[in-house]
């Protein structure tokens, strides 16, 4: 379990980077989608943390 929430938290960290990388070259498409993402793979590793999804 925990490591899922470690590994969750790697994934949106990957993202953030991905998103900056996009938003330097100018891409708003995959900027956006890079940021969503790596929202969505926070909000499942904290709900995973506290204890929601279980």
């Amino acid at each position: 379990m925990y490591l899922a929430v470690i590994l969750m938290f790697m994934v949106a960290g990957m993202l953030v980077g991905g998103a900056w990388s996009a938003y330097k070259q100018g891409s708003k498409f995959w900027t956006v989608m890079a940021a969503v993402l790596a929202l969505a793979a926070a909000g499942a590793a904290i709900a995973w943390m506290i204890g929601e999804m279980q």
